[in-house]
């Protein structure tokens, strides 16, 4: 009886791993969407750009860098930069 707890155990546990992986990846997609909506936008809000940097790097990973998230930041930071130089009318 041991053994069905433990093979219960074990299941539950990769169905836990799978459900984080796949919870991850969605989040990831949709902060990547977002980054690209307003790299296509004219005139996005600066504190959404920022808030999108800040997510980006959250999940772009510490030890194994996403590049492509790598880029889209430094392309939102030249963005901001823009934005912030470009005088009110």
């Amino acid at each position: 009886m041991e053994y069905v707890y433990f093979v219960l155990l074990i299941l539950f546990l990769a169905l836990v791993l799978i459900l984080l992986t796949r919870l991850d990846r969605r989040t990831k997609n949709k902060w990547r969407k977002n980054a690209y909506d307003l790299l296509e936008m004219a005139n996005p809000d600066s504190e959404e750009i920022v808030k999108t940097i800040k997510n980006l790097r959250l999940y772009g990973g510490r030890i194994r860098r996403d590049k492509e998230f790598q880029q889209i930041i430094s392309r939102l930071h030249e963005k901001l930069d823009a934005i912030e130089k470009k005088p009110d009318s």
